[in-house]
């Protein structure tokens, strides 16, 4: 099942393109798996105010298609990824944003904590223990695309609401 469906260069290349979508359903293994559900389930648990089920399906599969887009076209060394948590970085940086708009004081530090991690594992690299407990290399690009590709889709639904609200006047 794993070859149907991981994120494979060569397998684009060959026009496999639910691989975009399939590969961030796998992990490398069984430790990798329970960090990304643990992680989805506290950002579901701490962000729960703002969870939207319609928008957090839009954004996941926006971000899915993001992330994957931005390995096959800006990380050429990676022939194979797997994994949830680019997609886990998209959630959080919208929800820390969702949070922000709705007033909170917490909002504004989530998000500047996203980004100084990101901006950290892209410029020094992941932590070697995380590597070795995942028996893979940690895809810090693709933590850096789930946050741009939330970023991307906020734009995007604000200027869409926009849009929207000058064609109702």
């Amino acid at each position: 099942m794993n070859d149907l469906l991981i994120w494979s260069r060569t397998q684009l290349e060959q026009g496999q393109w639910w691989r975009l979508l399939s590969g961030h359903l796998l992990h490398s293994n069984g430790y990798h798996l329970l960090m990304n559900l643990g992680g989805m389930t506290v950002m579901l648990g701490l962000f729960q105010p703002h969870f939207r089920a319609k928008p957090l399906a839009m954004l996941t599969l926006f971000s899915a298609v993001v992330i994957a887009l931005g390995i096959y076209w800006w990380v050429e060394g990676t022939q194979r990824y797997v994994g949830l948590s680019a997609i886990l970085h998209a959630w959080f940086t919208y929800f820390a944003i969702q949070d922000w708009r709705s007033g909170s004081r917490l909002g504004p530090l989530l998000l500047i904590g996203i980004v100084a991690k990101v901006v950290w594992e892209n410029v020094l690299g992941a932590s070697g223990d995380l590597a070795t407990l995942i028996q893979a290399r940690v895809a810090v690009e693709a933590h850096l695309y789930g946050m741009v590709s939330a970023l991307i889709y906020i734009g995007i639904s604000q200027w869409v609401r926009q849009r929207r609200l000058s064609a109702t006047r």
